[in-house]
C-alpha cells in the first residue's frame, strides 16, 4: 500500500544505519512503499549526515520521489561524491520550500528557484515564513511566492508561523518588516500566531479581504504548529 507523505516533526534524531532513529528512541524502519518525507526540524541545524542519511532512507523505496525540509538550518551545500546514483538517475526531490531552494543533485548546491518546474514543486506544498528564520530566508520565500503568483502557478498554502504583525489595505506585514503582497494563486493559508495572542474582528477581515483577491482560495486557518 503507498504511503503517500511521512511528516517527522521534531522528532528525528538521526539515520543510523539505513533506519531513522527518533527522539523518542524508537526506531523507524525502512517502509518499502515511501513516496515523500517530510522534515520539521524545529529550528534545528541539521547536518550533511544528517540530509543525506534522509535521502538514502527514502530511495530505499522504489516509489520514493521527495525529500522536504521545514524549520531547518541546512548546510549550504553537500558534497556531490555523498549523494547516491540512485538518487539522481530517479530525479528525487529535495526541497527546502522557506528558503525557496531545490538542491542539485549534480553539484551538491542549493538552486534558488527561477524555473517555473522547481517552483511549481516548491509551492505544491505549504510554503512557511517563519519568524525565527533569517531576513533572507523570508525574502526568499516571499520572492518564491511573487513568482509563482505572477506565472499564475498554484500555491497550494501560505504558512504564517509567528510571522504575521498586521495587515493593512490588503498587503500583510511581518514582524521583520517585509511586507507579503497579494497573491492571486493561493489557495490556502495558515496562521499561528506567537503565545498568548489572538486575532481581533479587524484583523481577521483584514486576511479575509486580502485572500479574496484569489479566485482559487478554499480555506483559512489558525493553528497550533506547521508540520
Amino acid at each position: 500500500i503507498p504511503i503517500s507523505q511521512l511528516h517527522l516533526t521534531r522528532s528525528f534524531s538521526k539515520v543510523d544505519k539505513g533506519d531513522i532513529l527518533l527522539q523518542s528512541g524508537l526506531c523507524l524502519p525502512t517502509l518499502s512503499t515511501l513516496e515523500k518525507l517530510t522534515v520539521n526540524a524545529n529550528s534545528a541545524e541539521l547536518t550533511e549526515e544528517d540530509v543525506i542519511g534522509l535521502l538514502n532512507y527514502g530511495v530505499q523505496s522504489r516509489r520514493f520521489q521527495g525529500l522536504w525540509f521545514y524549520r531547518c538550518k541546512l548546510p549550504t551545500s553537500i558534497s556531490p561524491e555523498m549523494i547516491l546514483e540512485t538518487a539522481r538517475s530517479r530525479n528525487i526531490k529535495v526541497l527546502w520550500p522557506e528558503n525557496a531552494s531545490q538542491l542539485e543533485l549534480q553539484s551538491g548546491k542549493w538552486k534558488q528557484a527561477e524555473d517555473i518546474q522547481t517552483i511549481t514543486e516548491l509551492c505544491s506544498n505549504v510554503v512557511v515564513i517563519n519568524n525565527k528564520s533569517s531576513l533572507e530566508s523570508q525574502k526568499s520565500a516571499i520572492e518564491l511566492l511573487k513568482k509563482a503568483s505572477r506565472h499564475e502557478i498554484p500555491i497550494d498554502c501560505v504558512g504564517l508561523d509567528e510571522s504575521f504583525n498586521e495587515v493593512d489595505e490588503d498587503v500583510i506585514t511581518l514582524h521583520s518588516g517585509l511586507s507579503l503582497p497579494i497573491l492571486t494563486s493561493i489557495e490556502r493559508m495558515g496562521i499561528h500566531t506567537e503565545d498568548g495572542r489572538e486575532m481581533n474582528k479587524h484583523e481577521v477581515n483584514g486576511i479575509l479581504n486580502y485572500v479574496q483577491h484569489s479566485q482559487r482560495f478554499k480555506e483559512l486557518g489558525f493553528i497550533d504548529s506547521f508540520r
